[in-house]
């Protein structure tokens, strides 16, 4: 049984893993290769803030970019995903607070009572992704590691396609 829900667990990262698996192509120029890159991800012991701004936009545009970092902030600053204030660098250590406020920018998930008289904050954010599923557990200071990167990229896809995370592969 815990094999079943194991395997359904991988086919479901796969699953929303294929646009950026599907563009795989060889690693030329000093670019990677997708399936390398989500490997890369995959492995980290902390998610960085470039990590999480790369996985943002692929969900937007439903593919994966190799675009530089100040490209990709910039595209995410001016969609509002980004506060412009963060002033955070590609390296900077990526926390649940911080994915969770981008995640309802990008979603446009506008919360309960509290985060509409208050506006959006991390804190309130984490609690919205807790509350629907796209996030789990953890505290808004809490750093991502890249495979919780990968889970919550599975379950916003799954969100995205089916307006919830319940699925027959979680």
């Amino acid at each position: 049984m815990m094999m079943r829900l194991r395997t359904a667990a991988w086919v479901a990262m796969i699953a929303a893993c294929a646009p950026l698996l599907a563009q795989d192509k060889p690693a030329s120029a000093g670019k990677e290769s997708r399936t390398a890159y989500v490997r890369r991800i995959f492995e980290k012991d902390r998610a960085s803030f470039g990590d999480a701004c790369r996985a943002i936009l692929s969900i937007l545009k439903d593919e994966h970019t190799d675009a530089d970092f100040s490209a990709i902030s910039g595209d995410l600053s001016g969609r509002g995903i980004v506060s412009a204030d963060w002033n955070l660098q590609e390296t900077s250590l990526l926390t649940k607070g911080t994915l969770a406020y981008m995640l309802c920018q990008a979603l446009e998930l506008r919360g309960g009572l509290t985060m509409r008289l208050f506006g959006i904050n991390r804190r309130y954010a984490l609690r919205e992704c807790q509350q629907r599923r796209l996030i789990v557990g953890g505290v808004t200071e809490e750093y991502v590691t890249g495979r919780e990167l990968l889970d919550v990229i599975t379950n916003v896809t799954v969100h995205r396609e089916q307006g919830n995370v319940d699925s027959q592969f979680k």
